[in-house]
This record gives structure tokens, sequence and C-alpha cells, in this order.
């Protein structure tokens, strides 16, 4: 009945801690990326209808890197605070030790590690192969992106466009077009203009105004000039390029079913997500331990470059698989094995208060 009371306490603290750390974790995320979204779409990059729908599809493309630093946080701050108000002393001097967390620790784990996997093998390979489709649809099919203040090359390269400055209303003002036709260079310049679609033909269209065509050959007397009230210059659309699934896009049972090593080393990529969850979650009960006379984020910082350390491996791991450096069998088995007998050894030390580094601590005495 104890027991159960202070599972139930543990529970819900590490629930509550959670859903605040997730909040705080994806508003960060959102707002780095929408930055970044924006700035593409500022040089012509992106479609500013499209920018809301990447940002959503990459959200949950990475929440399978999120949740698991989520618990590993959660479950050190939980502890970590019972910890600073001597809970867990009490706890202890009533027989209730670390390793009784273990059991609890690994309930939370199992159904962290089943939404992580959820997303790990389904929604965030339809997330990638989602952004892929809605880029190949939506970005860049015109020739002209519209930065203002900066010359843009269009994206076949053969014309500059510079625009001054755009309007609210979305006109354009003192527009500069240089582009280069069957060895002829011409260049149009105008004061003022918009875009244009014909409803018809769906084709668009820069129309200048107030402006001054410059036609001929570099190097030559024979340019032409003509001044104009109204000029359309046709925006070539591009040929559009079907997108070649990446590794990130291919269904999970896909990877799953097949020998390859590429293929094999996405699987384990995917698998490894929700199986570290598990290693970080117990490796949290090493690490939740505070003491006073340390301060209290001074083991928050070593358990975060630890998983630091344990994602970045992972993804060595993975990367020297596909560069055929290391058996597919052998894979990423090593890391989570090596992470797992880590924490098993610490959370031992840790249970019998013992130091988790005894070399150091005997090297700190003798000097």
């Amino acid at each position: 009945m104890r027991s159960a009371i202070i599972d139930r306490a543990f529970y819900r603290e590490v629930s509550q801690t959670s859903l605040i750390v997730t909040v705080v974790f994806v508003v960060l995320y959102v707002v780095i990326s929408l930055v970044n979204l924006l700035a593409k779409a500022a040089t012509g990059q992106l479609p500013v209808h499209i920018i809301f729908v990447l940002l959503g599809l990459q959200t949950v493309k990475n929440l399978s890197l999120i949740l698991p630093l989520v618990i590993f946080i959660a479950i050190l701050m939980t502890l970590g605070r019972w910890y600073r108000d001597s809970e867990m002393t009490v706890l202890a001097a009533c027989g209730i030790s670390l390793l009784h967390f273990l059991r609890p620790t690994w309930v939370v784990a199992l159904w962290a590690a089943g939404m992580v996997a959820l997303v790990s093998f389904y929604f965030a390979p339809l997330a990638s192969s989602l952004t892929d489709k809605v880029k190949s649809e939506n970005t860049g099919p015109y020739e002209f992106g519209v930065a203002a203040g900066e010359f843009n090359r269009s994206r076949r390269g053969g014309s500059v466009f510079y625009v001054e400055r755009v309007n609210k209303d979305a006109t354009l003002e003192n527009i500069f077009v240089s582009n280069e036709q069957l060895g002829k260079r011409g260049v149009l310049v105008a004061k003022s203009g918009y875009e244009f679609t014909n409803q018809k033909t769906g084709d668009r269209f820069l129309v200048l105004r107030d402006g001054t065509r410059y036609e001929g050959t570099p190097g030559h007397a024979d340019y032409k000039i003509l001044h104009y009230e109204t000029y359309a210059v046709r925006i070539e659309p591009q040929i559009p390029v079907n997108p070649v699934a990446g590794l990130s896009e291919l269904p999970t049972r896909q990877l799953f079913a097949s020998d390859d090593r590429l293929l094999r080393a996405e699987w384990q990529w995917r698998l490894a997500k929700p199986i570290s969850l598990f290693i970080l979650a117990t490796l949290a009960l090493v690490f939740a331990y505070t003491d006073v006379h340390r301060g209290r984020f001074a083991n928050l910082f070593t358990a975060i470059l630890i998983y630091f350390i344990y994602a970045n491996l992972l993804g060595v791991a993975q990367a020297l698989i596909m560069q055929e450096r290391i058996p597919v069998g052998l894979g990423l088995w090593w890391v989570h094995a090596g992470f797992a007998l880590l924490t098993a050894y610490l959370i031992f030390r840790r249970a019998y208060n013992k130091p988790l580094l005894p070399a150091i601590t005997r090297f700190h005495k003798n000097t």
C-alpha cells in the first residue's frame, strides 16, 4: 500500500513535468524552425503558403528525438526535487531504496517508448514523405524568387532579378531584370511592377511599368533601346522533378524485410530511439541525486552531456554501417550494450551509496 502511494506520486509528478518540458522543447523547436523557413521564404526558395504545413510536418518528424530527452529530464527533475526536499532520505529511512524506483521508471519508459516507436516507425517516415511531396509540388516551380534589396539569380542560372522594395500590397518598386537569349543580353529596368497570373492558362507574368529595355550583344554598339509604359515578362516554369525517396521516407516494413545494408542501418536507427529511452530513463535515476553542497544543476549538466554522447555515438554507428566499416550484425547494438552496462554499474553504486567514480574520489582524498 505504501509503495503504491509512492508510485502514484512518482507517476503524477513525472507526467506533469514531462508535459511542461515537452511544451518548452516543442516551442523552442517551432520557433527555430519557423525562423529558418521564413528566411527561405524571404529569398523565394519556399512559397509562403506552405510554411506552416512544413513546420507541422518537421515537428512531427522530430518528435521521436525530442521525447526520449523529455522523459530523461522529467525523471531527473522529479527525483532531483525529492532529493533536495529530503523526501528520498525519508523514503530510505522507511526501507524504500533507489532500486524501488526501477519498476515505476520502466513503466513510464514503456508507455513513452510506445509513443516514440509509433512516431519513429510510422509518423516520422510519413511526415518525411509528405514534406518532400509538398516541396516538389509548391517549391520553386518558377524562375524568380522575390527578395527585396538582393540580387537573385534565377534557378536556371540565366537571369538576374533585383527588386529594391516590396510594398504591402505586393507591388514592386525599382526593378532590374537581366537575361540572355540567343547570345544577346537584355536588360529591363522599371519604376514599378507586379506579378500577374493568367487565370485561363495559369501562366505567370512579371508586369513592369514605366521602364526601359536595353538589348544587344556585349562588345558591340548595336544596342536597341525601348521605352515602355507596360511590359510583361513571362516567368518560365521549371520542369518538375519527381523527388527520389530517401531512407527516412521508406515504410518501416520495407526496411525490416530488406537485407540491404543502408536499409538495415535505417531500421536500427529507428529502433534505437525507443530502446535508448529505456536506458536513459534508468540512467536518470543515477544522476537525479542532488548534493546540496554542489548545487542543484551539477548532475543535470553531466546527465545531459552523457545523453548527447549517447545520441552522437548512435549517429556515428549508423554512419559506420553505411560506410561498410562495421558489420550490420554489430550495428548500433554495441552502443546500446555499452550504455546499458554503464547504467547498471552506476545505479548499483548509487543504490549502495558508493561513489560513481572511485578512482577520482581517491585522487581527491589524496590531494
